[in-house]
């Protein structure tokens, strides 16, 4: 059953909604090859808040393509089974859905997702939201819609095309598995995801990007 919370946590990606914010109380969970994992439990939920802080090799608007690019999310988020992009509102804004594989007899997770790029003009942070978006698709048979899903980034430019990334997010996956099991591993599934997109981001296919609103 571990590896069941593992993959409902580490494959529910990128985003962040409003909700009530906890004391700030970070417990360190995981911190191997330059990845650090913290958790803290929610104000009004059983469920933890999740926070990874890393650096990643590579320009912000690499970072923009990679997760912009949703029909290889496959390929660069942990288990991902399935993703289709829906719309392409501008650059800086798309809808897409997505499918997480889970092992029998562990129902697959979906849902639509609004994913969103801003940048704070005097800093250059770059800040990326994912927020769970209306039915769009509608629910599919044999697959949980997830309940809830919000996470941010913040990243920040460093010297030599290194990026700061401090990432935010807590999730319900849905169904009847209870608060304490899927709490049980929450850390080891961003840090698996983050690997992978640690990774990813220096592909050629990522290179030489321009965004209109992004200043390296």
């Amino acid at each position: 059953m571990d590896r069941i919370v593992l993959l409902i946590v580490a494959c529910l990606g990128l985003s962040r909604i409003g909700y009530a914010q906890p004391v700030d109380d970070w417990h360190l969970e995981k911190d191997k090859e330059g990845i650090r994992v913290y958790s803290q439990h929610l104000t009004d939920n059983r469920l933890k808040e999740l926070r990874v802080q890393c650096t990643f090799q590579g320009t912000m608007a690499a970072l923009v393509a990679m997760l912009s690019d949703v029909e290889n999310y496959p390929s660069l988020m942990y288990k991902t089974k399935t993703s289709r992009l829906l719309r392409r509102v501008s650059e800086t804004d798309l809808y897409y859905y997505i499918e997480t594989e889970l092992p029998w007899p562990v129902d697959n997770r979906d849902m639509n997702v609004h994913l969103t790029f801003s940048q704070e003009p005097t800093t250059h942070t770059l800040q990326i939201r994912v927020t769970k978006a209306a039915d769009e698709v509608p629910p599919q048979p044999h697959i949980v819609r997830v309940a809830e899903w919000s996470a941010v980034w913040e990243v920040h430019p460093l010297t030599n095309q290194q990026l700061q990334i401090d990432y935010r997010c807590r999730v319900n996956p849905g169904g009847s598995l209870p608060a304490w099991l899927v709490n049980l591993t929450a850390a080891s599934g961003p840090y698996e995801s983050f690997k992978l997109l640690r990774k990813t981001i220096l592909e050629a296919r990522y290179q030489g990007h321009r965004f209109s609103f992004l200043t390296e």
